[in-house]
């Protein structure tokens, strides 16, 4: 008899973000790391299968959710973003925008058949800071 197949969870943590030319664009953000691992300890914990995945580009994100169409899920997928963001949108840490939509339209049940049957949960922790080169003197994070 075969073993059921393990559900799945995405984990994304965000900690460190540059510009395409080195230059630090958002603060760093601490603590973040931390958390991201305790989450994905309680996920495997809850027999999920776990990808946790450390300071990922806007291109490499939206690569991990494309393989997840290619794997196969049990009862449930979970996604965890941890990163900069603003309304609708997260930063990948070379401080490029992915829209929230993109990742969505990615798992669509029309796009991603292997997902298309089962829930699909998201939990989103974006931290809302300014750009460095747009704080004001002395402002802090």
């Amino acid at each position: 008899m075969s073993q059921p197949r393990q559900s799945r969870a995405l984990v994304i943590v965000n900690t460190n973000f540059c510009s395409s030319n080195g230059d630090v664009v958002f603060g760093t953000r601490r603590g973040a790391k931390r958390e991201a691992e305790k989450l994905s300890n309680v996920l495997s914990r809850l027999n999920y299968k776990v990808k946790l995945m450390h300071n990922k580009t806007a291109k490499e994100i939206e690569d991990l959710y494309q393989q997840e169409c290619c794997c196969e899920h049990g009862e449930y997928f979970v996604s965890v973003i941890s990163s900069h963001g603003k309304e609708g949108v997260i930063f990948g840490c070379d401080s490029e925008p992915v829209k929230l939509t993109r990742i969505f339209q990615i798992l669509s049940s029309e796009k991603c058949l292997a997902l298309s049957k089962i829930p699909k949960i998201f939990f989103i922790q974006r931290s809302v800071n300014m750009p460095l080169q747009e704080r004001s003197p002395g402002s802090t994070l």
